[in-house]
Order: C-alpha cells, then structure tokens, then sequence
C-alpha cells in the first residue's frame, strides 16, 4: 500500500526527470524522497543505501541524505543493525488516509472476497502507479490452501502481468503510448510488449478478460480485467492469480475468468463500478 501513497490516486505518475525539465514549479527534493520510498517492492523488505540507489538511479550520497531525513521523520526504519532500512509507520498512516479518502477499495470488498472463495485463488484490486500496478487490496478464499507471498502494496509490473494488460486497456490512447515509451525505455523488450497487449486487449474485447500464462512468474498463472470506478476515480484492474498446476489455462479460460466477469457483473448491476 505504500506505494499507492505515492502518487495522486488515479494519476498517471509521471518521470521525475522529464517533469524537472518541463515544469519549474517541481520540487526535486521531494520527488527524489518519493523515489526511494518507491523503491521499496513491499512492506516487508530491508534494502541497504546501494541498493536504494541502484533502483532510483540516485547518487548513493544523495540517497544517503535521503534515507536520513526520511528516517528522522518515520517514512523509514532501521533494521537492528542499523545498516539497512524499510518502511516506516509513517507510510502507513498515508495509507490509512488514503483508505479513508477511497472508499471504492471498501466497497468491492465483499464481492471480491466471495470471488477469492469461489475460486480458491488470490483475487487482487490494483491501481496503476507508474510503471505498475500496486495491490491496494488483496483476498484469499475461505479455506485456501496454498498462499502466494504478496500483500497489499506488491507491485506487479504492467509490462509483464496480466493485470498490467488489463490496465493498459482502459486507458485512453494518449495515456497508453506515453506508458509504452516508458515502458521501452525502462527496459521492456518492444517487440514483446506490443504481442502480449495485442493478444491479451483481443480477449478482453472478445471476452472482458486476458489471461497470462506464466507471463510473471512461470510457475503462477492469472487472469484480469479492467474496473471502472465512478467517475474515473483511478485505473484498476482485479487479478486473480494462483499455481500454475491449479490454474491451468483451461480453467481460467472456461472458470475463473467468467467468474470474474460475473462478480464484475453484479457490482455493475448495483452501481458499484461504471
């Protein structure tokens, strides 16, 4: 969830460099210190100055003065050797207030819950932050046997997921090529990138839903759809990912995903979602 706190819910987070140039109303010092909270993949990980700056791309002595300030006011915390830092309490008043500002999270909760019973899976709510899309919610089926190790705040890349596919769908063709540059210049294989979208928008606007075989990881398989908040309140996507052995391409394709697209249904049906 810290991640989500780092950008405005629903925005398109821009690069830090390219906003430096074009507007001089923009802090540099504050986007780099948003920068290294971003760096940090999930609640629990423990990552030491030079590894900070690998993934910013930040100067190590500059991020070494912004993990200090960032320590001295909570956003950080030392492990008991005081060499390596992860996410602070202060981050997670963030995003409580986040939580509390949105309540669109809240109000698919319960259909998304019965889902992750229905299916056994993990069903995942993300939002699209920068060159990802971020859990903000995550459930397990009632009586679930195996666990995936993410939780709320995992990212999932949009370049190599499902639901980063479902993403890339509801934008707007504007907002979609600005992405695909980042994406390219981030390091994503081109060629790539535009067969998995144009395979994976095909089935949603066949279906309402993409699948990916091992397109994350290849042992764990998902499908995805957009979601529409009211009133544009953000670009989500629900995911519903598993073992690869329990959720063979067939029955995501023949269960799981019109499950998926039934629960999306009904919310639909209440006014939930757009």
């Amino acid at each position: 969830m810290a991640q989500a706190m780092a950008a405005r819910a629903g925005a398109i987070t821009q690069d830090p460099a390219e906003t430096e140039d074009s507007d001089r109303q923009f802090v540099t010092a504050l986007a780099r210190g948003l920068q290294v909270l971003r760096a940090f993949r999930d609640a629990a990980e423990m990552l030491g100055n030079r590894e900070i700056a690998a993934r910013t791309g930040l100067p190590k002595p500059t991020v070494s003065r912004l993990t200090h300030t960032l320590l001295s006011l909570g956003y950080l915390v030392h492990d008991p050797q005081g060499e390596r830092y992860g996410l602070g309490p202060a981050v997670l008043a963030l995003s409580a207030a986040f939580l509390r500002q949105n309540s669109f999270p809240q109000m698919v909760k319960p259909f998304l819950q019965d889902l992750a019973t229905a299916v056994q899976a993990h069903v995942a709510l993300g939002l699209l932050d920068g060159l990802s899309s971020v859990y903000v919610q995550l459930w397990r089926g009632q009586g679930q046997r195996i666990v995936l190790s993410s939780e709320v705040g995992f990212r999932l890349p949009l370049a190599r997921s499902a639901m980063g596919m479902a993403t890339l769908t509801s934008l707007d063709e504007g907002e979609r090529s600005a992405l695909f540059t980042r994406l390219r210049r981030d390091g994503a294989d081109a060629g790539r990138l535009d067969r998995t979208y144009r395979r994976c928008a095909q089935e949603i606007a066949e279906h309402g839903f993409c699948v990916g075989i091992g397109i994350w990881h290849q042992d764990i398989n998902a499908v995805a759809a957009p979601i529409h908040a009211p009133g544009g309140r953000g670009h989500f996507a629900v995911n519903i990912s598993g073992p690869a052995f329990l959720l063979t391409e067939d029955v995501l394709r023949r269960d799981t995903g019109p499950k998926l697209l039934e629960t999306i249904a009904r919310m639909r049906a209440l006014g939930i979602v757009d």
